[in-house]
């Protein structure tokens, strides 16, 4: 595919990349591009590896215009000169590695920030999905980008966004806004029990196959709880999960239909959506909750961290039988 920065009169005018009308935000689109890639192939990969091929198309497509319509936001200019002026002096910065490892990193913190919301735990696993996508020639994994593309990420939020969205309560939740916190859980819960089901699906060992079967029971024993709440408080349990849960079940799929998927990188997909499920939980209970709900959230919430941390240790360990 080729790449916008090799189009000198498409970069110059800021085209549309499906009108061709000038103006269109040449960051933003690129970066939108590829995640809707990334996106499109893992709802095409249901399909089967003809229908990821689709998707990358498709979803190429529709996430260039998503990522023109947010990027306004963010100067790729300004940041692309900070970083690659500052890049040497950060903490994580790597010896003998150069702007072009480190670059695409900073491009997709600084991007996402404008794409995706404000919460980095939370979209981590969309990134950790992208990054595979739009590393180009980094050597960077994504443990190793991380650290770049939060720190892009904040520094973004810094700048254009004045690290404040959303509403701070203060005072006790109206029963609007419980229902609003116990509908944001209540996607993470269900994007939890699909992506256990998705990893069962890829893994091999039966011990890990039960583990995640068990995990994902686990997870509609919560989506019922948090339902129960939301009638009580007089609202409308939300549908389905996140698009963020989605890519990253998808991808998990596409990886096993291309053969890349072993224990070890399940493990890691699925520590990855733990991080985002502690993460969601962690913010809902900074809310000044009723009584009665913040110890459904925080029981749930407990859940949530042990399960993090078993999936955590299985990584671990997974990860030293291969480098034995």
């Amino acid at each position: 595919m080729a790449n916008v920065r090799d189009i000198p009169e498409t970069r110059d005018a800021n085209r549309d990349p499906i009108t061709g009308t000038p103006g269109a935000h040449p960051v933003g689109t690129g970066v939108g591009a590829a995640g809707g890639a990334v996106a499109g192939a893992a709802a095409g990969a249901l399909a089967g590896p003809v229908g990821a091929a689709v998707g990358l198309v498709a979803g190429a497509v529709a996430g260039g215009l998503g990522g023109k319509a947010v990027g306004e936001h963010v100067n790729p200019t300004a940041e692309e000169a900070y970083w690659r002026e500052s890049y040497v002096k950060e903490p994580y910065y790597q010896s003998g590695l150069g702007y072009e490892d480190y670059g695409p990193a900073y491009e997709l913190g600084y991007v996402g920030r404008g794409t995706l919301g404000s919460d980095f735990d939370a979209v981590e696993p969309t990134l950790a999905s992208r990054w595979e996508a739009d590393r180009g020639r980094s050597q960077l994994d994504w443990p190793r980008a991380r650290n770049a593309t939060r720190a892009a990420w904040e520094r973004a939020d810094r700048t254009y966004f004045n690290a404040a969205e959303g509403p701070q309560y203060e005072d006790p939740l109206s029963n609007d806004d419980v229902v609003d916190v116990l509908n944001d859980l209540l996607e993470t819960t269900r994007d939890g029990g699909y992506g256990f089901l998705a990893c069962a699906e890829e893994v091999k060992t039966p011990a890990t196959k039960q583990l995640f079967l068990g995990r994902a029971e686990g997870c509609r024993h919560a989506e019922a709880e948090l339902v129960q709440l939301i009638h009580a408080y007089g609202g409308k349990p939300a549908e389905g999960g996140t698009a963020a849960g989605a890519l990253h079940r998808g991808w998990v799929h596409v990886k096993g239909s291309l053969g890349a998927n072993s224990e070890l990188s399940i493990l890691e997909s699925c520590e990855r959506g733990e991080d985002t499920a502690v993460a969601r939980y962690r913010k809902a209970l900074k809310q000044n909750l009723p009584a009665d709900v913040r110890s459904v959230v925080q029981r749930q919430a407990d859940g949530a961290q042990r399960n993090h941390d078993q999936i955590r240790d299985l990584r671990n360990a997974a990860r030293e039988r291969r480098q034995a």
